[in-house]
């Protein structure tokens, strides 16, 4: 047995006619490639997701920065909003705020459970679409491409010569050994096993009917004129089933029809003794039984022979199979008239049990055993006897005939359901495209071997199932449909050997035998038949969706460019119509570049440039660093050269004042910037008030005071000093 033709998966772009030009777009690569892209759509997800998130971040934190006071808790929320980027961390920030602001803020937990919620889906929404991006991309269904170096139509160079011809017929055999085991594994069996996965499906299936009309003369069908036994494949799809690439305008479908039934040979049976003492025959003596259906040309004038003294030669079953073309003249086989078929291709098997005996009775036709006998009982040493059951006939027969049929699903003409030989025919005239004619013309080549005879041919008793429950010539007990069975698997091998037959095209079969040579393609239409051979996924290569990996990439380059431009072109909108100025001066206000540099620039630190700008830098050469003894349990800034920066109270605004540093208050409190806005005054019960204007000092009306700094010092009713500390600005 040679193995099936090696897979040639094509690298790159194709299209799945199953699903159309668009979504059917596929690229194939190898599994190393795959796995990079796979992993690259992953992160690129990941990414997409992230801008997704800063512009959904960007609109609810503009949607919030209204021009209403607002407390710590809010602007901190408004500060994640701003510079966190990833849902994941975001959640985490929004989850811990409340437990800073127990205390401190109204409702922290319910001002900030929306807040987590929000982001965490967000998080969750992308991480399974980073797992799941492979499953946007994979293509629908798992088919790959496969070319082939050495695709073309098998020939044999010379049928005549003795040696192409057995050439032919050993190459034929090991298609049909391929096929059964194929078959055994995957025809019947709904398992995904790796075996199974060579055919763009994994098995054709038929429907059956157990009492057809017998396709032989009345009286023939053993069973009745009513009991033949059909098996019908109805339309397999040249592009479907059998994965012959095309659009639906450029594909065919094929119908196989097999008709069995065992048959009556009492009419057509001889038996004789040889006794032909001149003969060199090995048979001289025996009882020979002779079945006429018709003289095989140049042999003999009947068509089967079986001796006798087969039942005592420890000999198992034994198959023999004979075959003719409706509508040939070459046949080697010619059956009566009984038996003839014009319009189906004929086959008739001869099975012999010879030395096989049966555990149990057996009703099934083909294998009827009747006959009782027994032996002493080698169990129990003899003490009982061990009943079985011998055949009621020498040999039984069974006859089947195929039929084909082509068909064009675009206009709904068909050949006549008929032999291999006019289907072939007739095919021609059904209006069929180049591109259909030619499927048909690649079918043709190989159906005549995927008849019912080219199932056992060759394998004798392998071919049958009851074999596989026979040992030591003792036959397990066989149900009433055991030929029905036989058949069935005949059928399935058949059409097995199509599925590889065809896939062989693309590949070439595994090896030239002497006698033989691959015909190449000569014109571009065969050319595309090389070219559309589709079988179902190879371990070594991985397939995607162009259309799903371009939604992915399409979508994710949006997302990122939208989430670059967004705050830029409705920062631009909001400054050049002033429509929400303040919102967003809030939200360059909130990264984290202007809150370090609002911190450092009001200490003094720094000479900073791009107040307004993504990033604000100080003037070249400015360099800081933190104070020594600075409070490591409230660090603060401080200035070197007056005036500290402290906040009292629960709420706060902004509002440029006569300086471009100049904060205001609300009536719960804030920042006054004066005309310089370097001094800070605190007035009234636990607010803050005005400025002396000159950046100078402090003066404390209140009866409370919180802090204050300048070169002299602090002189305060209610307060304290605190010395300045210069913090080596150069």
């Amino acid at each position: 047995m040679s193995p099936p033709s090696e897979p040639h998966p094509f690298i790159g772009p194709w299209i799945n006619w199953s699903h159309g030009r668009i979504v059917g777009a596929t690229l194939t690569l190898t599994e190393r490639n795959g796995d990079l892209l796979t992993a690259f759509l992953a992160i690129f997800v990941a990414a997409a997701g992230a801008a997704l998130w800063r512009i959904i971040s960007y609109m609810v934190h503009q949607f919030r920065a209204n021009p209403e006071p607002s407390d710590g808790l809010h602007h901190q929320q408004q500060v994640i909003l701003r510079n966190v980027s990833s849902p994941g961390d975001a959640a985490w920030s929004f989850f811990t705020l409340p437990f800073y602001w127990w205390k401190h803020a109204q409702k922290p937990i319910a001002r900030s459970w929306p807040l987590v919620i929000f982001a965490l889906l967000n998080w969750v929404l992308f991480f399974l679409a980073g797992i799941f991006s492979a499953e946007v991309t994979k293509v629908a269904g798992n088919g790959t491409l496969i070319r082939s170096p050495s695709c073309g139509q098998w020939t044999a160079d010379n049928m005549a010569n003795r040696q192409t011809l057995y050439s032919y017929m050993a190459k034929d055999l090991s298609d049909t050994i391929t096929a059964a085991s194929y078959a055994r594994d995957c025809y019947g069996n709904t398992a995904s096993l790796p075996q199974c996965s060579r055919y763009a499906q994994q098995q054709i299936s038929w429907t059956t009917n157990h009492n057809v009309s017998c396709p032989f003369a009345s009286g023939l069908c053993l069973g009745g004129d009513t009991s033949a036994y059909q098996m019908d494949t109805e339309a397999i799809d040249s592009h479907v089933v059998l994965g012959i690439n095309a659009p639906v305008a450029d594909r065919i479908t094929y119908r196989r029809v097999t008709t069995c039934s065992p048959i009556n040979t009492e009419s057509y049976v001889q038996v004789h003794n040889n006794t032909d003492v001149d003969s060199d025959a090995l048979d001289y003596g025996d009882r020979l039984i002779q079945f006429d259906f018709g003289e095989i040309l140049g042999v003999s004038n009947f068509t089967y022979e079986y001796d006798t003294h087969g039942i005592v030669s420890d000999a198992g079953y034994m198959l023999t199979s004979y075959f003719a073309q409706g509508g040939a003249d070459d046949n080697t086989w010619w059956a009566v008239p009984a038996l003839n078929q014009t319009t189906a291709d004929l086959a008739i098997f001869f099975l012999a049990p010879n030395d096989i005996s049966y555990l149990a009775p057996v009703d099934d036709p083909f294998f009827s055993a009747h006959v009782e006998s027994s032996i002493p009982n080698p169990s129990d040493n003899g003490a009982t006897n061990l009943t079985f059951w011998l055949k009621d006939e020498y040999v039984n027969a069974m006859a089947c005939s195929d039929q084909h049929q082509y068909c064009n699903p675009v206009n709904s003409e068909c050949t006549p359901l008929t032999s291999s030989t006019l289907a072939n025919a007739a095919y021609p005239s059904i209006g069929l495209t180049a591109i259909q004619l030619a499927t048909a013309n690649r079918l043709s080549n190989i159906i005549f071997s995927t008849n019912i005879y080219n199932s056992v041919e060759g394998r004798g008793s392998l071919a049958l199932q009851a074999a596989n429950t026979v040992f030591d010539h003792w036959q397990s007990p066989l149900p009433n449909n055991q030929w029905q069975i036989e058949v069935s698997n005949w059928l399935a091998v058949s059409l097995a050997k199509l599925q590889d037959l065809v896939v062989q095209y693309a590949t070439g079969p595994p090896a030239v035998v002497t006698g033989a040579h691959i015909e190449k393609p000569a014109t571009d239409i065969e050319q595309a038949m090389c070219d559309n051979q589709v079988v179902r996924s190879s371990t070594s290569t991985v397939s995607f969706s162009v259309l799903g990996v371009s939604v992915i990439l399409i979508a994710g380059t949006l997302l990122v460019i939208i989430n670059t431009v967004l705050d830029v072109i409705v920062g631009a909108i909001q400054k050049r119509f002033d429509l929400g100025e303040q919102r967003r001066l809030k939200w360059v206000l909130d990264d984290k570049f202007q809150l370090q540099r609002l911190a450092y620039e009001e200490v003094g630190m720094g000479r900073w440039i791009g107040g307004a700008e993504a990033v604000p830098v100080t003037s070249f050469g400015d360099k800081w660093a933190i104070p020594e003894g600075v409070d490591s349990e409230h660090p603060r800034l401080k200035r070197g050269n007056g005036g500290i920066v402290s906040g009292g109270g629960e709420m706060w605004g902004f509002h440029n004042g006569a300086s471009p540093r100049g904060y205001e208050g609300s009536a719960m409190g804030g920042y006054v910037g004066g005309e310089h806005g370097a001094g800070y005054a605190r007035s009234g019960s636990g607010q803050w008030g005005g400025t002396d204007g000159k950046g100078t000092g402090w003066d404390d009306r209140s009866s409370v005071t919180s802090g204050l700094l300048s070169p002299q010092g602090y002189d305060g009713k209610a307060g304290y000093t605190v010395e300045a500390v210069d913090l080596g600005f150069n």
